[in-house]
């Protein structure tokens, strides 16, 4: 298990807040995006035109949870997995580039079924990484 506090340890070192991610970029540039609701209808309040995937989970996600919230797979949006994924090297390059195409080629119009799709590749590998890394790091 994952929790806010194994996030914060991981995902708020400058590498990582700073790590470019073409990959994600892509994704949401060829539409695979949320439109509205949830950190999109956060970040519009809070005057942000254009939210990074880091600000939604740090900023968003995280400044709004307890320390010791899970993180599980009731976080469904697909653009963060994949940002995490991406920068947190829990995927391989290939294996997201792969998950890319597919998603814009057959799920845009679906996200239900785009972020299910992501999930199934991402999710574990995030858990993995972020937690062996907050094991280490304690």
């Amino acid at each position: 298990m994952m929790n806010n506090n194994d996030i914060k340890k991981f995902f708020k070192r400058q590498e990582i807040k700073c790590s470019p991610c073409p990959l994600t970029d892509a994704l949401i540039n060829g539409g695979y995006k949320q439109k509205s609701g949830g950190y999109i209808e956060t970040a519009k309040k809070e005057g942000i035109e254009n939210p990074t995937q880091y600000w939604h989970l740090i900023e968003c996600w995280s400044k709004n949870s307890e320390s010791n919230e899970i993180f599980n797979k009731r976080i469904q949006c697909g653009e963060l997995l994949f940002w995490m994924a991406e920068v947190s090297k829990a995927v391989e390059v290939e294996e997201l580039e792969k998950l890319k195409d597919n998603i814009l080629s057959s799920y845009r119009d679906n996200r239900r079924e785009g972020n299910r799709k992501i999930q199934e590749v991402c999710f574990d590998k995030i858990v993995d990484i972020v937690t062996k890394y907050s094991r280490e790091n304690h």
